[in-house]
């Protein structure tokens, strides 16, 4: 009777991973989201005053080109694939010890890059784009029907897996005493408000350790917790919260943009859909 119940319980987990569908338009969201969140991070390096050489010219125009398109869901499977196409050969050119060594300092710089790869692999462009408005005028001039707006939602649970990654690998860096002790945090205060005096009240360095432990046991529970519907309500607040904080705090506004944004590979589809039909005026 146990094994038979594991077997129904690995079937159902591999159809929620490989064979569930529904609405596409979360992805069509964190598409557009991430196309911001690039330009943000990169778009300055892979300015075209910023080219050396006839490589790299063709490198940022092709960067320029592709993430364009991407964002208004142009021609969206190559546009997304061109996209991780130039992000993966920086990557490779970073480890190779290349100039775009700078754009892989940060790990917000990677997990971008495997966004793009699995944006390229998933059905992006069915929702909230030009490929789909184009679908929809040569339907109604009595072409072939348009595709419904919806797809496998395998990506999605890649790009949850990979945001729950991401709390998870940062968890278990701040498993260390000089995190755990605040001593971390008092160095970052340092260096981005106080310099080489802290303040010398006592409550200061109280504050600090109970941040770090706030900040260590918030990222476990993102981290697992994300993926249940019942615990999503009081964490994505609390997520939101965080990220809030330290997009205004300390030098990380892409990272807390992008894993924001993510918070919709988790969300159900369905629910997601309904937020948006409420939202957007009806078709006259």
């Amino acid at each position: 009777m146990a094994a038979e119940t594991r077997r129904v319980r690995a079937r159902r987990l591999v159809a929620w991973i490989v064979d569930a569908e529904g609405s596409t338009r979360s992805l069509a969201l964190i598409r557009i989201g991430a196309v911001l969140c690039l330009w943000a991070c990169v778009g300055e390096q892979m300015h075209l005053r910023a080219a050396v050489g006839p490589e790299r010219l063709l490198l940022s125009a092709v960067f320029y080109a592709a993430s364009l398109a991407l964002l208004f869901g142009l021609a969206t499977p190559l546009a997304a694939a061109l996209t991780a196409g130039v992000l993966l050969r920086l990557y490779v050119d970073a480890h190779l010890g290349g100039p775009a060594r700078a754009f892989f300092a940060h790990h917000h710089q990677a997990l971008l890059t495997a966004v793009f790869v699995l944006l390229a692999v998933a059905p992006a462009g069915r929702s909230l784009s030009l490929d789909r408005w184009r679908r929809l005028r040569r339907e109604a001039r009595g072409g072939p029907p348009a595709p419904p707006e919806r797809g496998p939602l395998w990506p999605l649970r890649l790009l949850a897996l990979q945001a729950s990654a991401v709390y998870l690998w940062s968890a278990i860096d701040k498993l260390a005493l000089d995190f755990l002790t605040g001593a971390r945090l008092e160095r970052i205060a340092m260096e981005l408000y106080f310099g080489s005096d802290l303040p010398e009240h006592a409550a200061f360095g109280a504050l600090a350790v109970v941040s770090a432990w706030c900040v260590l046991l918030l990222e476990i529970a993102l981290g697992v917790g994300l993926w249940s519907s019942d615990a999503r309500r009081w964490l994505i607040p609390a997520g939101i919260a965080l990220h809030a904080l330290l997009y205004l705090a300390v030098p990380v506004c892409v990272f807390s943009a992008l894993m924001v944004l993510l918070y919709l590979a988790y969300a159900d589809p369905a629910a997601v859909d309904r937020a948006l039909v409420r939202l957007l005026p009806a078709p006259r």
